[in-house]
């Protein structure tokens, strides 16, 4: 990182010195109008007699504000941290640390929140973090995950700002992609965990009664009203049959927006591989759209799509297709400031498909590795636990799960994540 101190400092110098006769010229102009106040002042000529007061007022404001700004000095980009982007990707609070020294490179805004910002501060020890009694585990933890280059999760005592201990889950994996001396630690908190699995039973329960109370009355009445266009139950006149076919046709619609809210909404389905089908993506994105608009309006967002004419139909995972999508339109609108675009491309690049999401929230850049879920297990039958992780992690989830890989990148639109599907997985 210290070669590129020089190169900053130059460039920085660099552009101050083109600038130096713009301010030159700045000052030379205002001392011309003082001098000219100065002057009206001793002839007793009032400055609204020379120039007008508003012109007067008007040129001395913007001068000042010239002025400031060609001296304040050149804001220069910083170079891209792996460990700032690392921690970025995490929903959890988590810190980046250099295995090496055993020193936090980074945190994000959720673990500054829980530990407090002296405690997590670049160049603070991780030391910090835990009880005494726990700190020969966390370091052990670091060790093995180093050695491993696998994910280790261990439970410990950590310190809080205002002195007491909590119980927190840590999950330690190695950074691979950029730096591989960075391991992120990830701080689950046990309350928050048993909230979130509360609320995935809550969940699960109203997407069954939507299943059992609309589904199913709604499979009747198109069963109905199917018969009635087919004739079987007879001739009708025109009028009756074209209203009994656009009852069936909303009827379909509705039936396609429910099923689409329980393959996103549903926990189970996160887990339970699906079929693959021929799928049109442009078709899929639409009613992605459709699920996600009403949210977008109270937030003030628009989506705007840009899809490839023409683009050929894909053989996937009907549902973690849309998963996929939902997840990461969600995540860009999450992202997003009120009046911001969330911009969405489908196209073909050679063998692959490309979804690519795009918004004006905090630079990304990198890889975005996917993690496995676990294992159903028989008691999980009928209420599955929530997915341990939500938003980038469970979106690269299910890009590996269609064949795929997700990454960021921050270019002059934003950020734009992109899914890579192949058209033919080998």
């Amino acid at each position: 990182m210290a070669q590129h101190g020089p190169a900053v400092a130059a460039g920085g110098e660099e552009n101050a010195t083109s600038r130096r006769p713009l301010l030159y010229a700045a000052i030379i102009l205002l001392l011309l109008m003082l001098a000219l106040s100065v002057i009206g002042q001793s002839i007793h000529l009032q400055p609204v007699a020379l120039l007008g007061l508003p012109m007067t007022m008007v040129g001395v404001t913007v001068l000042v504000l010239v002025l400031l700004y060609l001296a304040a000095p050149n804001a220069q980009s910083a170079p891209a941290d792996p460990a700032r982007d690392a921690v970025t990707a995490a929903l959890l609070p988590a810190v980046a640390v250099d295995a090496r020294t055993g020193r936090i490179r980074a945190a994000n805004d959720e673990a500054v929140t829980v530990f407090g910002r002296d405690h997590v501060a670049p160049g603070s020890p991780l030391s910090g973090l835990p009880s005494v009694e726990a700190r020969e585990e966390c370091e052990r933890l670091l060790d093995r995950a180093m050695q491993d280059g696998e994910t280790q999760t261990h439970h410990c005592a950590m310190r809080m700002p205002d002195g007491d201990t909590r119980c927190m889950r840590l999950i330690a994996r190695p950074n691979e992609e950029s730096d591989s001396s960075l391991v992120i630690i990830g701080f689950g908190n046990e309350e928050a965990d048993e909230i979130a699995s509360g609320f995935a039973r809550i969940q699960e329960r109203l997407m069954s009664n939507i299943s059992h109370e609309l589904r199913t009355p709604l499979n009747v009445v198109m069963g109905f009203s199917e018969l009635l266009t087919t004739g079987t139950l007879g001739e009708m006149p025109a009028n009756q049959l074209d209203a009994a076919q656009e009852c069936h046709e909303g009827g379909e619609r509705i039936l396609r927006l429910i099923t689409d809210i329980l393959d996103v909404g549903r926990v189970r389905s996160y887990y339970v591989a699906g079929e693959e089908t021929q799928l049109s993506p442009p078709e899929m994105i639409r009613r992605v759209e459709n699920l996600l608009a009403g949210q977008a309006r109270r937030q003030h967002l628009r989506l705007e799509l840009n899809l490839q004419p023409g683009l050929e139909p894909i053989t996937l995972e009907e549902r973690a297709f849309k998963q996929l999508a939902y997840h990461l339109i969600l995540n860009s609108m999450d992202r997003s400031s009120s009046g911001g675009t969330v911009r969405v491309w489908a196209r073909r690049e050679g063998a692959d498909l490309l979804l690519i999401i795009s918004d004006s929230g905090v630079e990304m850049r990198g890889d975005i590795p996917p993690q496995p879920l676990p294992e159903l297990s028989a008691t999980h039958t009928e209420n599955a636990p929530a997915p341990p992780f939500l938003g980038l992690p469970l979106c690269a989830y299910l890009a590996g799960r269609l064949g795929g890989t997700l990454t960021a990148e921050t270019g002059d639109e934003g950020v734009h994540f992109t899914a890579r599907l192949p058209y033919e997985r080998g």
